[in-house]
């Protein structure tokens, strides 16, 4: 089963990341649950997914586009 992440999850992330940064801890909640992150760059990595779910979800679609540096 996939979530569906909401703006309201993207937002409640920043919101964590931010206090992550600055207290070291957050807790956030997805679909009822609660989970505590103390890792800055796991809990950006979960706010790049929801990003690219609401994305999704308001786009109809959404790709990964990796630029090659060229000469």
């Amino acid at each position: 089963m996939a979530i569906l992440f909401t703006q309201t999850d993207v937002d409640n992330i920043k919101a964590a990341l931010l206090e992550v940064a600055t207290r070291g801890a957050a807790e956030v909640e997805i679909n009822n649950r609660r989970v505590k992150y103390t890792d800055y760059n796991r809990l950006y990595d979960l706010l790049e997914r929801a990003q690219a779910d609401v994305n999704a979800q308001t786009y109809g679609s959404h790709i990964k586009v990796k630029f090659i540096e060229v000469d």
